[in-house]
């Protein structure tokens, strides 16, 4: 059996809840002050909220891959890698939809999105990856989706949200 380990330097980032604003929203007519037709934006979070809600995010994506390179290292059977990769790709599509919801403050739009572009290459190896037929295609995807890891994207956003690099384990 191959060795998953050179696959796995999967240091990534991370999965959670999106914002979810319900409650209808209301209109001024023009006249009352309510110039504006759409719905508003809504505020970008302060620094305290966009790291807490950051590491919200990214937390179950993080246990996801953790818990695959842990089983790849020990020798799982492939079968179960992939079962691994398809909770990967799961948290990983949560992972981004609410980093996408959030209004994050000036300083991380950029390289946030920078992490999002990056993160949808790695999307389509990890759903690959979950559907593969068998253990040379399941490596290979795992490998391309670790080489769109995000991990340099991911350093860079959390040093724009003021927080240390992230530590495996």
């Amino acid at each position: 059996m191959r060795r998953w380990t050179a696959a796995l330097a999967l240091t990534v980032l991370l999965a959670g809840c999106g914002g979810d604003q319900t409650g209808a929203q209301t209109r001024q007519p023009a006249w009352q002050g309510g110039a504006s037709a759409g719905p508003t934006t809504p505020a970008a979070l302060t620094p305290e909220q966009a790291k807490r809600r950051y590491l919200a995010i990214v937390e179950p994506y993080n246990t996801a891959l953790e818990k695959l390179e842990t089983a790849a290292n020990a020798g799982k059977p492939w079968r179960t890698v992939r079962e691994l990769a398809a909770e990967v790709l799961r948290a990983n599509e949560a992972h981004a939809a609410a980093l996408r919801e959030t209004t994050w403050p000036a300083p991380a739009r950029a390289p946030m999105a920078a992490l999002l572009a990056e993160n949808d290459i790695a999307l389509r190896h990890w759903r690959r990856a979950s559907k593969a037929a068998d253990a040379e295609a399941l490596l290979r995807e795992i490998r391309a989706a670790a080489a769109h890891s995000g991990a340099e994207e991911a350093g860079t956003v959390r040093a724009a949200l003021g927080l240390p690099a992230y530590r495996e384990g």
